[in-house]
């Protein structure tokens, strides 16, 4: 977690979006619990993460477990129908970036 207070705060928030939000929407989707719904959910909390990876390299300052939260999220794309696509390029490149790293990589 990051040290700086704001810092931490930020990232425990975009942990809580990514639980109770995309993995959420994921859950309900694999699990046919209204799948049109689910993913019209996942399409707009996409996008929302979209928007706020415009102008960050990660989502709370350096790398720290709230990119980390999402990495789960990216390896399932395919299980949840999802493609984080050029619609969404901010998006895109911080998964990127995230997939990139050696302890990533070393663990696909």
């Amino acid at each position: 977690m990051p040290k700086d207070p704001a810092q931490r705060a930020r990232a425990r928030i975009w942990i809580d979006f990514c639980n109770s939000r995309l993995q959420q929407a994921a859950s309900d989707f694999r699990h046919n619990r209204e799948p049109e719904k689910a993913q019209k959910r996942l399409d707009k909390d996409l996008h929302t993460l979209d928007q706020e990876m415009s102008h960050r390299e990660y989502i709370a300052g350096a790398y720290s477990l709230g990119d980390i939260t999402y990495t789960p999220f990216f390896l399932r794309q395919k299980q949840y129908k999802i493609s984080i696509g050029d619609d969404m390029p901010h998006l895109k490149a911080w998964m990127s970036r995230i997939m990139d790293r050696p302890a990533v990589r070393s663990t696909l």
